[in-house]
């Protein structure tokens, strides 16, 4: 399947609202910080702007997201990471397994 500009345009838009919002950043705020105007911010947001390199290399960097998730829906090959690794392991335990392995985590967190 071929990706067509509108798909850019709203995948990017979506991403970049979705990762202000659970910041709790409101656009004027995130479009003073990188230096772009509220418009851009919005437009981008909206799916009518993808903006420039640098503005997107200076949200993902603001927001604290990678261009890999920002890009993830696009893309039919995505490169295994840790997490996929993970969660592929994950998915094939049984439930109790998971309770344990819940255990655990919850373990090392609260002790190192």
């Amino acid at each position: 399947m071929l990706i067509t500009s509108d798909d850019v345009l709203k995948t990017i838009g979506k991403k970049f609202k979705q990762s202000r919002l659970s910041q709790k950043y409101t656009q004027e705020y995130v479009a003073e910080n990188i230096d772009i105007s509220i418009d851009l911010l919005r437009n981008i947001e909206n799916g009518r702007n993808v903006g420039s390199i640098t503005t997107i290399l200076n949200l993902c960097n603001f927001l604290k997201v990678s261009p890999n998730y920002i890009f993830s829906d696009l893309l039919t090959f995505k490169e295994p990471t840790l997490d996929t690794t993970l969660m592929d392991y994950i998915k094939n335990i049984s439930k109790e397994d998971k309770e344990l392995l819940k255990q655990i985590i919850i373990h090392i967190d609260k002790n190192y």
